[in-house]
């Protein structure tokens, strides 16, 4: 399907991203956390500091990301603040030394807390996905995590997309988004071919 969005390289969406700003990637370790965006974003780091000028993100996941991005990420010196799980030593080094802040919960509460505004609002979040059609359904690869609370929170959304997974991936997944408790009602699935939904939704009106 034609896509109609804007497309960009990884290292013009990441001149999206701002000194500050509360990032959020999708993905449940490796699996669906983007792949070219934090190398692109740590380019940026490195090319505003070696000019004098501050840029660090806030970085929220699903669970932990690849070792490689949170690496990139921690040796550019572009992380002030981070939750909930990594598995970099270099960061893991900064968080103890305390030049990084760290928030370590359980991982299961992070989007909760995202909708009750304890970590204030997303800025930016980045989507690795297979496909997006034009009227902003969005196909997910192989790791949902936090992503349909990110889509539903961010300011702004970067799509990743990677074509070396098919679309139909998707498919194994199925997303639900629960409400608050305690009045969070049962998940609508009953039978074992029963589906709730296998795509998430960005609000091109947003």
């Amino acid at each position: 399907m034609k896509v109609s969005w804007p497309t960009m390289s990884a290292d013009d969406a990441a001149e999206i991203i701002q000194h500050n700003d509360m990032v959020a990637f999708s993905g449940f370790t490796p699996a669906g956390s983007p792949k070219a965006l934090p190398a692109a974003i740590a380019r940026r780091a490195n090319a505003l500091h070696q000019i004098q000028q501050p840029f660090q993100i806030r970085l929220l996941t699903g669970a932990s990301i690849s070792a490689a991005a949170d690496d990139a990420l921690s040796e550019a010196d572009a992380v002030s603040w981070r939750a909930p799980y990594q598995t970099s030593t270099g960061l893991r080094q900064k968080i103890n030394q305390g030049q990084v802040k760290f928030v370590d919960l359980h991982l299961s509460e992070v989007a909760q807390m995202v909708n009750y505004g304890f970590f204030g609002d997303i800025d930016v979040a980045v989507i690795e996905a297979t496909a997006i059609t034009s009227d902003g359904r969005i196909w997910l690869s192989s790791g949902i995590g936090n992503a349909p609370t990110w889509l539903l929170r961010a300011k702004k959304v970067i799509i990743e997309l990677n074509h070396y997974h098919n679309p139909r991936v998707a498919e194994l997944a199925d997303i639900v988004i629960p409400g608050a408790p305690p009045r969070r009602n049962s998940v609508a699935i009953f039978h074992a071919l029963d589906r709730v939904r296998s795509s998430v939704r960005a609000d091109r009106s947003a």
